[in-house]
């Protein structure tokens, strides 16, 4: 089985960045590309404090997931609405919705990815529901070689490995396991300590931006 490309991003390298409606500050753990505007995707961990509108983001879609705090009251203008808890952590949204935050009991934080949706249905943008378990043992996790997958620590610690005989490497709390899937294979991992572990897991492909569909005209 080929091995897959994973990197782990710790939580002391994640980038402050002001949001885009300058009420708060998210750390930015990673993007595609690294810098400039359109990114094909991006992935980071916010304060909420107060509460208040998120940020638009048409052309995108979103997917967060509650890593701290009570609960989180998420009302989409002519959407509906959800609530984020112990009971249900995470959820995926239209990027250019009217997203209405409500706090519950007290400030929260939300581990937050956006996600182009491309010029056209046939970019190929996906969003899967994130994903939140605990973890009381080794599982092996598939890498998918269409899709981008970040693992969040939210408690405890685990070891990651590509292969059972291979050496392990250590994601602390709130550390990013980030894989790239480019080449598929799978990611084993595994409790480390006595403490509980909790893990949240997303996994997205990003459609084509504008600049990325002319750069492949190009080459063609």
């Amino acid at each position: 089985m080929k091995r897959s490309a994973f990197t782990i991003i710790r939580h002391g390298d994640y980038r402050s960045m002001p949001w885009r409606n300058g009420k708060g500050v998210t750390l930015e753990i990673a993007r595609e590309p690294a810098s400039g505007d359109p990114f094909a995707w991006r992935l980071s961990l916010a304060d909420l404090t107060v509460d208040g509108p998120f940020s638009p983001y048409p052309g995108y879609r979103r997917a967060i997931v509650l890593v701290s705090g009570h609960s989180i009251h998420l009302r989409y203008h002519g959407h509906g609405s959800c609530v984020l808890d112990c009971r249900r952590r995470g959820a995926r949204f239209e990027g250019n919705w009217r997203t209405g935050c409500t706090l519950g009991q007290g400030p929260c934080t939300d581990l937050s990815l956006i996600v182009a949706r491309g010029r056209n249905a046939r970019s190929g943008c996906l969003v899967r529901a994130p994903s939140v378990f605990r973890l009381s043992g080794a599982r092996e996790l598939k890498i998918s070689p269409q899709l981008a997958h970040a693992l969040f620590v939210l408690r405890g610690s685990v070891a990651v490995r590509h292969a059972a005989h291979q050496p392990a490497r250590i994601a602390r709390e709130f550390d990013t396991v980030l894989a790239t899937g480019s080449i598929g294979g799978r990611m084993i991992v595994e409790p480390r300590g006595a403490a509980a572990v909790e893990l949240a897991l997303l996994r997205w492909r990003a459609g084509r931006t504008r600049a990325q569909t002319a750069a492949a005209q190009t080459l063609a």
